[in-house]
């Protein structure tokens, strides 16, 4: 990925960059699955941290980080992008966000919500994602859904008139001051797609901050170039994986015919992943 960064948009104590892909391409070959996955616990003696993902769609779908997956034994967050074959079946990595419940059907609803980043920065650890859920709140099962809902209901206040700009691939989202998340993709469609569960859940972490003043020209005072993403091979669902960046940065993202198709990382600093 080739990565420009604009003049940013501020939203109380939220600052959005928009992030240009010089790399982006029009004919992605996949989708973001709609109808055509299938998310359900694994036969026989479920697993916490796993759940098969079915494409029965005709091209490769992806399962973008963070998204929540609501149904089954517990509902369950996605830990890393994952890019699924066309006819295939997948192990994908989850972790629970509803520790009150172990019961219920085997199948899961995606709806197109993401989880904050909070909680996403913390999947390498489950007691550290409970942690954070219970973090925002109350409810009957410990459900994340439960526990923030009176947060996304201002958080969609907050960001629910944006949009992506015209050809803007990806964002860095910033809080209370501070980077916190960046997320491109190799299209300006993907993006459109995941736009509102996306900025929707980093809203979920700005609410309750305090708001700031940010610079106007970029990050780091001016608009920015980021270096080319340069893709390490290695076997992956239907494609291949990249690694960026140093070791806390770095994120294993699924490439398809030799381009990075999403590339995430979190800031290991910014207080809502350090805390």
């Amino acid at each position: 990925m080739d990565l420009h960064v604009g003049n940013p948009m501020v939203r109380g104590a939220l600052t959005l960059f928009p992030v240009f892909n010089g790399g982006a391409v029009r004919g992605r070959g996949y989708d973001l699955g709609g109808g055509s996955l299938h998310v359900a616990e694994r036969a026989g003696t479920p697993v916490v941290d796993q759940l098969v993902v079915t494409n029965r769609g005709p091209r490769p779908a992806l399962l973008t980080e963070g998204e929540l997956l609501t149904g089954g034994r517990q509902d369950r967050v996605v830990t890393r992008p994952v890019l699924v074959a066309a006819g295939r079946s997948v192990v994908v990595a989850v972790r629970c966000v509803e520790a009150g419940r172990w019961a219920g059907g085997a199948g899961h609803v995606r709806a197109g919500e993401r989880a904050p980043v909070a909680v996403r920065a913390a999947t390498d650890d489950q007691s550290a994602v409970w942690r954070r859920v219970a973090g925002y709140g109350t409810g009957a099962t410990g459900a994340l859904r439960d526990t923030t809902r009176d947060r996304r209901e201002r958080a969609r206040l907050l960001v629910g008139a944006t949009a992506p700009l015209p050809f803007q691939c990806g964002v860095l989202a910033g809080v209370a001051g501070q980077p916190l998340l960046l997320e491109v993709f190799d299209s300006p469609r993907t993006l459109a797609a995941a736009w509102d569960g996306l900025l929707a859940g980093i809203a979920v972490d700005a609410v309750d901050a305090d708001p700031v003043v940010t610079p106007a020209a970029g990050p780091a005072g001016s608009p920015g170039r980021s270096p080319r993403c340069r893709p390490r091979r290695c076997p992956a669902g239907s494609g291949d994986r990249v690694r960026r960046g140093d070791a806390r940065r770095s994120r294993r993202v699924p490439v398809l015919a030799g381009r990075a198709i999403v590339t995430v990382a979190t800031n290991p600093a910014h207080p809502l992943v350090s805390a």
